[in-house]
């Protein structure tokens, strides 16, 4: 089995009007999972609920399956994970069927990370915030295959690693030995390795994860459209076999399988 993309979006997603045609009819890929977004309360949609109607993706997965016999098709969420809909987020996760399980942390409860708010803070106050949310995502939250873009708290800044690392390094380091300890794989994120230029960031990071012990890593393009598919894995594949990992992580009813890098 070969590496394939394992963060993207379709229109079943908020932000998205991509379709599982324009994937599958550019790319042919042998596995095509897609990864849509669920965030309740989302400030980023105008405070609704952003949740992907799962029997509706369900049956278009099937379908397709049916037409692309040369293609395994798999069925993924992003979880956005905020510390008071934990309980709902429990109860809409308990009885679906996902391969991959995302957990993300876009927002506060209040603001998106993404949004315009990020930049009235102060800095040093937003890394708390974000990264003491994730601390408490990875720690408290019941599903989880994989944690995903740890800056993009950090996106719509213009930060250097040695001002990040000097405040984030103690979560950070909390926030890996979580994980490690919970199998919960790290992904390198291609949105903000290349759009959002936090290449540095995660030069950084890998080998702090690394240090501690961290082995289990994913490349996800996080792509809204299908031009971006597999956006930067070839950079990010390079990156990882700099620091002497070659294999990454795949799952399949949320079973991790390695595969060459």
């Amino acid at each position: 089995m070969n590496y394939y993309d394992q963060h993207l979006h379709t229109h079943h997603s908020f932000d998205s009007e991509e379709s599982f045609e324009n994937y599958l009819n550019t790319y042919s890929p042998d596995f095509f999972v897609t990864t849509e977004h669920l965030d309740l309360k989302n400030p980023y949609d105008n405070g609704k609920d952003s949740i992907p109607d799962y029997q509706r993706y369900t049956d278009e997965v099937n379908q397709h399956a049916l037409s692309n016999p040369h293609t395994t098709f798999l069925k993924g969420i992003e979880v956005g994970y905020v510390d008071t809909h934990a309980t709902l987020l429990n109860e809409f996760l308990k009885d679906k069927e996902y391969d991959i399980i995302l957990l993300s942390i876009h927002q506060n409860g209040i603001f998106d990370y993404m949004d315009d708010d990020v930049l009235d803070l102060n800095t040093s106050d937003l890394i708390h915030d974000y990264y003491s949310r994730m601390l408490d995502a990875v720690k408290s939250a019941e599903f989880g295959n994989v944690l995903t873009h740890f800056d993009y708290g950090m996106r719509r800044l213009d930060l250097s690693v040695d001002a990040f690392k000097s405040v984030a390094e103690p979560y950070l380091i909390d926030i890996f030995n979580t994980i490690i300890e919970k199998n919960i794989a790290f992904e390198l994120n291609a949105k903000s390795f290349i759009k959002y230029a936090n290449k540095e960031l995660y030069e950084y990071a890998i080998p702090l994860y690394i240090s501690l012990g961290g082995k289990l890593f994913t490349l996800g393009s996080d792509a809204h459209v299908a031009e971006d598919y597999e956006l930067g894995f070839e950079e990010m594949r390079n990156l990882l076999i700099k620091n002497g990992i070659s294999e990454l992580a795949v799952y399949q009813k949320q079973q991790l399988t390695l595969v060459t890098i």
